[in-house]
């Protein structure tokens, strides 16, 4: 396997997404006073043909949100996802014409999105430095994370997480705050993919040559609550008259003071215990490491009849995404500070060491998702340190049904744990989302389905591209603080398993 990561419509990877419409996700406090509702959350499992396909598991709220995991069957072989679907309302727009006159009052403004973390792939270095990190960087080419690497550090073997893995049964527990459910998934013998001179420096075959078992236990929770005074951003637009006299250009976009709604905010979790059983270290390896690598990847969708009473063109509310900061990108924090990851990072020439285990999504006023794990790894049934890396940011796009766009970025990473025979570990992956907000006004998007999966990217799209991945505005304002400090409720895992 290569590794791919993407946009295509061709090909075993072909996946089709029916993206979900009708909620909302802002950084505001919301009133004190709420209302549970969880009962009302729903789960939907079996065969899907989502991110290349398998089986899944979601917990959904009607037609509104759906947080979950997919993962691969012996049919249709894959990786395992943990995936986000949900709309952002961006806020509340106050449309004028270029003469002053209001055309609209008081009209949402809403994207859906699409926000997943795949396992990738788990490879055995020499952490010859010591450090902990990965001293090499994956080659991106012709739209791919390829399977190469360039590297100064010795690279021995890797075990490709596409795979059929066997599903556990679901228990489900409420509570009078929430529901949960618990599950796992196991992949046995899976054959190693040596690195052989010159790309690597394996010698052999170690032990039984496989890794024996890697078993992932899903503890997943959902709660949603009735909230008051939710604060939601507000915008003045200005729009140039068409033809016809229909509204047809947006020229202008201002922030304004917020406004003030009801609804339901939805808060889910998958957190889940990574156990690595029977890893054979090369008989060559000083000093054996191994990494995890994961990519996630965040896409917007651009509908191509948008909201019919506005009569926008598309290019002109990518713009609007854009001057709004409301593209998305990943705020982490480095030995140099915080940064910003999206579409026009790139790929780096060497492994950035990330300084807090947390990677935060979302835009200047909407949140999309967090992934996150403990600094700390059992090895051979010691507490060690572990330590994570990005590798780089790079855009994904895709035309979709009757010219609908999707666009976004993917990030590469991984985290590396001490070599051993054992290796425990437990990342969290978390959301949020608004829906029902009573705005009172309801755009009328389509509905849709997108063609996707994560395999290529085209390296030359059409110029609408330019819009969708376009640098930010001029005067951005620095990366929110919420972004990489925002609090995911704190749950009490104990009760669902012991370490």
């Amino acid at each position: 396997m290569t590794g791919k990561i993407g946009l295509t419509s061709a090909g075993a990877m072909i996946a089709v997404l029916l993206m979900l419409l009708g909620i909302f996700a802002v950084p505001a406090p919301a009133s004190a006073a709420t209302t549970n509702l969880s009962d009302k959350l729903t789960t939907e499992s079996g065969p899907t043909v989502i991110l290349g396909g398998g089986n899944h598991f979601f917990v959904k709220f009607g037609s509104d949100a759906a947080f979950g995991v997919v993962w691969g069957t012996e049919q249709t072989p894959n990786n395992v996802y943990f995936v986000a679907v949900k709309a952002r309302y961006l806020g509340v727009a106050q449309v004028y014409d270029n003469e002053g006159n209001l055309v609209e009052a008081n009209h949402t403004i809403k994207i859906a999105t699409l926000y997943a973390v795949k396992l990738d792939d788990i490879l055995e270095f020499n952490d010859s430095g010591s450090d902990g990190i990965f001293q090499g960087y994956r080659v991106y080419s012709n739209g791919n994370f390829t399977g190469n690497y360039k590297h100064i550090e010795q690279l021995y073997k890797k075990v490709d997480l596409n795979t059929s893995w066997t599903a556990s049964p679901v228990t489900e527990e409420s509570t009078d705050d929430s529901k949960a459910w618990s599950f796992g998934l196991s992949a046995n013998d899976l054959p190693y993919v040596p690195f052989s001179p010159p790309a690597g420096n394996y010698t052999g075959p170690t032990g039984d040559d496989k890794l024996n078992n890697l078993t992932l236990t899903f503890h997943l929770e959902a709660t949603m609550v009735k909230v008051d005074n939710v604060s939601v951003p507000q915008w003045r637009i200005t729009v140039n008259r068409g033809m016809m006299g229909q509204m047809w250009w947006m020229t202008n976009i201002q922030q304004m003071d917020p406004m003030l709604y009801s609804g339901k905010m939805i808060t889910y979790h998958v957190k889940w215990d990574q156990m690595i059983q029977g890893w054979d270290n090369d008989s060559a390896d000083a000093n054996p490491a191994l990494l995890m690598e994961f990519q996630a990847i965040v896409g917007n969708y651009i509908p191509p009849a948008l909201v019919s009473a506005m009569h926008m063109a598309t290019l002109s509310y990518a713009w609007m995404i854009a001057n709004m900061n409301e593209n998305g990108r990943m705020i982490c924090r480095v030995n140099t500070g915080d940064t910003a990851v999206n579409e026009s990072t790139g790929t780096y020439t060497a492994p950035k060491p990330l300084a807090t285990p947390t990677l935060t999504f979302g835009g200047d006023n909407t949140r999309i998702g967090r992934f996150e794990w403990v600094s700390n790894v059992t090895v051979d049934g010691i507490q060690k340190q572990l330590h994570a890396q990005l590798m780089g940011g790079v855009p994904i796009f895709a035309i979709g049904q009757n010219g609908a766009l999707f666009g976004g970025f993917a990030v590469l990473g991984g985290i590396a744990f001490p070599g051993g025979g054992t290796i425990v570990h437990d990342p969290l992956f978390s959301s949020e989302a608004y829906v029902d907000l009573d705005t009172g006004s309801e755009p009328q998007f389509p509905g849709f389905i997108l063609v996707i999966g994560m395999v290529a990217v085209a390296v030359v799209v059409i110029a609408v591209l330019a819009f969708v991945m376009m640098d930010r505005k001029p005067g951005q304002k620095t990366p929110q603080n919420y972004e990489r400090s925002m609090n995911t409720q704190q749950v009490d895992w104990s009760k669902y398993y012991k370490k």
